[in-house]
């Protein structure tokens, strides 16, 4: 079985291919509706295939260690504002973080969250040029296509929960490694859990749900997928890009549960072309998560096989729906120019 993204477009007249690339856009009823307009609203994502896995380890390092250097910078500022330019002992330092609960603190968890947002921005300004809105997709999604990306974000919640629940499971590893059963299932999220207590649910939805959803998407589909799709191929680049997408998320079954997540996001922006339906999906799908902790909603669901199955089978109808309504549907793939064979 072949599978391949077509481009029905004709082959551009000579005085057409001699213009700049940026001037020129496929022949689409949508980019006929498109030409004349130098908006990046307007334009699709590039094709670029310069993307080794190389880049996108580093990518996916740099994310992680951006995040520790902005968490000790925000250490030190605090140790400063406490004692000064004289710091003491380790053993005073440790008693003082006890005191006031800082370990606990939600501040240890949302101050770098919220200062990625000034390290990515620049960083993705920085490789993609001047022309990074035009490069990641800028346009504004149409009302169907938002309809039915926000259709998909219950199902790959479910989902994504649904392999939390059987990631913590300690019957999954072997029983001499019984010591650290408890280890793993003391997650990132039951750390999350005891931070949110007492946090303003806006402070919440701005810090954990807009500003990661925005910045993990320009760096794990705007930067990272696209170009791992224009090297690999739809299917090996998504799977590359949705698993650098889950190393960022600390523990091992909160890792395993966002996998599905980054698919489903990886495919929604090859369906649309536009980097704002992933972020919306990323943003509703934090949104679910961390009402469910600030409300103390129950989130344990029966672990079915039937359910699972279901699940996958309704994304797959709604990426399709999706292809379907979007007036720029497979427009990035067929950019991409990939050809997967089976």
């Amino acid at each position: 079985m072949r599978w391949k993204w077509t481009d029905t477009s004709t082959s551009p007249a000579p005085e057409a291919a001699a213009r700049p690339a940026e001037d020129r856009v496929p022949f689409t009823s949508s980019a006929v509706a498109d030409r004349g307009s130098k908006s990046p609203e307007a334009v699709l994502p590039q094709q670029d295939s310069s993307c080794s896995l190389i880049e996108a380890g580093l990518w996916t390092l740099g994310y992680l260690l951006a995040q520790a250097v902005l968490l000790v910078l925000f250490f030190s500022v605090l140790l400063l504002s406490a004692f000064g330019l004289h710091w003491p002992e380790i053993d005073v330092i440790e008693r003082w973080v006890l005191s006031i609960e800082l370990d606990r603190s939600f501040l240890l968890v949302g101050v770098p969250v919220l200062g990625m947002l000034f390290v990515v921005l620049p960083a993705v300004r920085w490789r993609e040029g001047r022309e990074f809105r035009r490069q990641i997709g800028w346009r504004v999604p149409t009302l169907d296509e938002t309809i039915i990306a926000l259709a998909t974000v219950c199902p790959v919640a479910l989902i994504g929960n649904l392999v939390y629940q059987v990631a913590r499971e300690p019957a999954l590893f072997h029983h001499s490694f019984a010591p650290m059963a408890g280890v793993v299932r003391k997650t990132s999220l039951d750390h999350l859990q005891a931070s949110f207590e007492g946090v303003p649910y806006l402070v919440l939805v701005i810090s954990m749900a807009l500003a990661p959803a925005v910045v993990e998407e320009l760096v794990f589909r705007g930067v990272i997928g696209r170009r791992l799709v224009g090297r690999f191929g739809v299917i090996l680049g998504t799977l590359m890009a949705a698993t650098c997408f889950a190393a960022v998320h600390g523990s091992l079954p909160h890792a395993l549960a966002t996998l599905p997540v980054g698919i489903v996001l990886q495919l929604v922006y090859l369906q649309t072309g536009t980097i704002w339906l992933p972020v919306l999906v990323h943003f509703c799908n934090n949104l679910l998560a961390i009402s469910a902790i600030h409300f103390h909603l129950d989130q344990n669901q029966p672990t079915s096989t039937a359910l699972l199955v279901s699940l996958v089978i309704y994304l797959v109808m709604m990426l399709v729906w999706l292809q379907y309504r979007s007036p720029h549907a497979g427009l990035a793939g067929r950019r991409c120019s990939t050809s997967i064979s089976s």
